[in-house]
């Protein structure tokens, strides 16, 4: 069906969306991000193995590679995303969180020789105004005396967690388009990230620690980002990645929605014109 992969890259994007409400549930909870990560990859790697074995779908190529390289990028880029979670609100960390793609197109169009359309420099310019919406508005959970210096560091870490994201979405397009399978890239990835997360607990630690009696979230977690990077890999089979992952990374309509009825998160007026100049880019990068 012509143009299917834009179908694909929505359902993408409602899984992102989901999965990065368990993360603000996890930071909600007080978990701490390295060993957040640990109960969500032990599930993560088990299915990506099973998956490939099963259909005999895991080759040891280049995309394998790329996979890895995804894996690495995509590790810090949730760590550091779970750790802007334990300070500020779901309803803007997502949304500038997932802005990322504004990166991988942009890497895309530079080297892969994708087309920038009035439509997408149009989508592009929504989602830059809406994250300077977004961000005015951040809101810190702690008291007044910190209040600003905690949210220079959250800004912060966002920075480095979204530009991370986004040089994992334009490595998911190269593995791609490498010749790749999706479960190929994704167990890859899942090699890496397994690895990273024992490590870092370990180093952190000194011991690798499970909190049992919030594994279900680590499941769900687990659950929810496989389906979106793996329709996502999909979907980037069949459609440009200027196109594909903006709309894929547009979760954020889904988790900010969530952080407001959910977590009871203030519902300002730029919040509300940064989400739909969000809503209203993704239209544009459909045509």
């Amino acid at each position: 069906m012509e143009n299917s992969y834009l179908l694909i890259a929505l359902c993408s994007m409602c899984f992102y969306g989901l999965g990065d409400v368990i993360f603000k549930m996890a930071a909600r909870k007080g978990l701490p991000s390295h060993q957040f990560l640990i109960m969500q990859t032990v599930f993560f790697l088990p299915s990506a193995l099973v998956l490939g074995i099963a259909s005999s779908s895991i080759h040891f190529g280049v995309p394998f590679l790329y996979g890895m390289s995804a894996g690495v990028t995509l590790y810090f880029s949730l760590l550091y995303f779970a750790i802007s979670l334990s300070a500020g609100d779901v309803s803007v960390v997502a949304p500038v969180f997932r802005s990322s793609f504004i990166l991988s197109a942009t890497l895309a169009i530079l080297f892969l020789n994708e087309p920038l359309t009035v439509y997408k420099t149009l989508a592009f310019l929504l989602l830059a105004f809406s994250a300077f919406l977004l961000l005015s508005n951040l809101n810190v959970h702690v008291n007044h005396v910190v209040q600003s210096t905690q949210k220079n560091k959250t800004i912060r870490t966002l920075a480095i967690a979204t530009v991370l994201l986004g040089i994992t979405g334009f490595i998911y397009k190269l593995g791609a388009i490498a010749g790749g399978n999706s479960i190929s890239i994704l167990t890859g990835q899942a090699v890496i990230f397994f690895t990273l997360a024992f490590a870092s607990c370990y180093h952190k630690e000194k011991k690798i620690i499970f909190v049992w009696k919030y594994i279900y979230l680590g499941f769900f977690a687990a659950l929810f980002l496989f389906l979106g990077l793996y329709l996502l890999l999909e979907a980037l089979k069949y459609g440009p990645a200027s196109t594909i992952v903006p709309i894929s990374q547009m979760s954020f309509v889904v988790t900010a929605i969530a952080g407001i009825f959910i977590f009871k998160e203030k519902i300002l007026w730029q919040k509300i014109l940064g989400l739909a100049c969000s809503i209203a880019a993704i239209f544009l990068l459909a045509q």
